[in-house]
């Protein structure tokens, strides 16, 4: 790779950055135009967790995920966002996510550089590429009715990427990996460090690499896409020297919490349960509600505010193998935040009362728990999309301010989502920068 000079240069290989990279090569075929892809990490799972046998089981999954040789509990460190864990390998975290793919509802968009309308077109691509799509059963449809006449009209069930046909193999980074193999030439290397943005000042010129043994290596690009995450992105581009404001700034997620509870055999039906309680304008959380048989439990995010004071910023006082400086976070809840949250409690009691569920202690939690900030990978903000570079990290396409050929394609992207899984947002969002790639490349020719 370091022989050659790339048109496009990926740095990730989660959602974001696989995303892009598939769409390149859907559109552009196996044509001359140069592609690469690197990632810090090896090969962990050849597949989303859940779709291997021996972890298969929400349980045994999350004691592989849980374990510091498998994902790094950075958390640990930042006691103001202590649930966070990252994971460092091919896939990244969507080896290990459920699937949930709810689109960010359009009122959302009003602070939003571009619309809903823009962004609609590839929310049916990425939905499409996905697979996404609805599990119906009897008790499915039995509590539905419940939540409908129980003043949720809104309920429904869960989009989730998941192909059904015979196999309910949950999708992953790795999808898109394989389908750009296909269909197009891309060059990979994995555990390959990017440590540098290079730059001539005004345009991007390539990325400074360094392998396992510290060995440098000079990829170079006329186009770097950064797709590692909402924390190892300006990670990156602010030890890099890109400058500014935003960046690592506006850090958002959601308030979250767990919920269960039991209901009477005669209360139930047949099938498993995969419902969702979506925000509206005037509810700024969602129910995302799974069980089985008399079991159910809730899974509720509330709506963050994106302020500036909420950022990652490095911390010159720790550094990694590879001489990059750490991070650290600084977050924190404002009263608007606590009051959704004050919110989402009395609503846990109010859904449950509605589906005759009688909520329970679970063994090692209570009746209702809120998890630490971070615990549910739902990231974003830290370069964030706008027109004002003083509030903004990039521009409407995803590029930063100032820097042409410079973009990012992960979480970071992300404004504002309220309490949605932003992973199928940054699928599209990729997409999407993609196609504007695609375009200057032809109005260059």
């Amino acid at each position: 790779m370091e022989q050659a000079e790339y048109d496009v240069l990926i740095i990730g290989t989660g959602i974001g950055g696989t995303a892009a990279l598939w769409r390149l090569c859907e559109q552009l075929g196996k044509s001359s135009i140069r592609i690469g892809i690197i990632d810090r990490g090896g090969l962990l799972l050849p597949t989303n967790a859940l779709n291997t046998p021996t972890l298969s089981n929400w349980n045994n999954m999350m004691k592989y995920y849980l374990s510091p040789a498998i994902t790094e509990p950075i958390g640990d460190l930042l006691p103001e966002y202590s649930g966070l864990r990252m994971v460092y390998a091919l896939g990244g975290r969507t080896l290990f996510w459920a699937g949930t793919t709810p689109r960010i509802p359009p009122f959302e968009f009003a602070n939003w550089p571009i619309t809903y309308k823009e962004i609609e077109p590839y929310y049916n691509l990425a939905e499409q590429a996905m697979q996404v799509n609805r599990y119906s059963s009897p008790y499915n449809q039995l509590l539905l009715r419940r939540l409908w006449q129980g003043g949720y009209p809104e309920s429904g069930l869960v989009p989730e990427a998941v192909d059904r046909n015979g196999f309910s193999v949950l999708f992953s980074s790795l999808n898109f990996l394989g389908e750009a193999l296909r269909l197009g030439n891309f060059d990979l290397a994995v555990n390959a460090r990017a440590v540098r943005i290079l730059t001539n000042g005004r345009s991007v010129t390539g990325v400074k690499v360094m392998s396992p043994d510290k060995t440098s290596h000079l990829l170079r690009a006329r186009t770097v896409i950064v797709a590692g995450s909402s924390f190892e992105t300006p990670r990156l581009l602010l030890s890099s020297g890109i400058p500014g404001r935003a960046i690592g700034h506006y850090l958002i997620n959601h308030s979250y919490m767990k919920s269960q509870g039991t209901l009477k055999p005669e209360d139930t039906a047949e099938g498993m349960v995969s419902l969702f309680i979506p925000q509206t304008e005037n509810r700024p959380y969602q129910f995302k509600i799974g069980g089985t048989k008399t079991y159910l439990e809730f899974d509720v995010s509330g709506r963050i505010v994106p302020r500036f004071d909420n950022y990652v910023c490095l911390d010159p006082s720790r550094t990694d193998d590879y001489g990059i400086p750490s991070f650290r976070v600084n977050f924190s809840y404002n009263d608007e935040d606590k009051a959704v949250m004050a919110q989402m409690v009395k609503a846990i009691r109010q859904v449950a009362s509605v589906m005759k569920m009688n909520l329970t202690p679970a063994s090692d939690r209570p009746e209702i728990c809120i998890w630490p900030p971070g615990a549910e990978n739902h990231d974003a903000g830290t370069c964030r999309m706008g027109d004002d570079p003083a509030t903004s990290a990039t521009d409407r396409n995803g590029q930063i301010h100032g820097i042409s050929g410079l973009y990012v394609a992960d979480n970071s992207l992300i404004p504002s989502f309220g309490p949605v899984n932003p992973t199928l947002t940054t699928g599209a969002l990729a997409i999407r920068t993609a196609d504007h790639i695609i375009k200057q490349f032809k109005a260059v020719k």
